[in-house]
């Protein structure tokens, strides 16, 4: 069973930067969907229509351009980090899910922003 063995003694600065990448991507991930929700117009409900409650129906434009660049920083954080784990992680424990993820869902959020403006 020695051969299972991972022969990696200690962490380098790469592997570090792509664990870094990848908390970074998540945490960006986080904020972009929330600026997303509060770009979004308001929907109506049971409650806003009884109440006879003004919503509003339109993008909200301050929120769609802090997205765009919230986007932009994660496609480039997805692009590194999938540079970089294409270098370091040639092994199945070298997770880069994250990234991946990361990178499709700004790209998606960066046509859906970029159509609206």
């Amino acid at each position: 069973m020695n051969y299972l063995k991972d022969r990696r003694e200690k962490k380098d600065f790469w592997s570090i930067s792509l664990v870094i990448l990848n908390v970074l991507a998540s945490i960006l991930l986080i904020v972009i969907l929330l600026v997303f929700h509060r770009a979004q117009p308001e929907f109506e409900t049971v409650f806003d229509r009884f109440y006879q409650l003004k919503l509003r129906t339109f993008w909200d434009l301050r929120y769609l351009d802090l997205l765009i660049y919230f986007v932009m920083s994660g496609i480039c954080v997805s692009i590194i980090g999938l540079i970089l784990s294409l270098y370091r992680g040639r092994r199945k424990s070298d997770h880069s899910i994250a990234l991946i993820i990361m990178g499709i869902l700004s790209f998606i959020l960066l046509l859906v922003s970029l159509y609206k403006l």
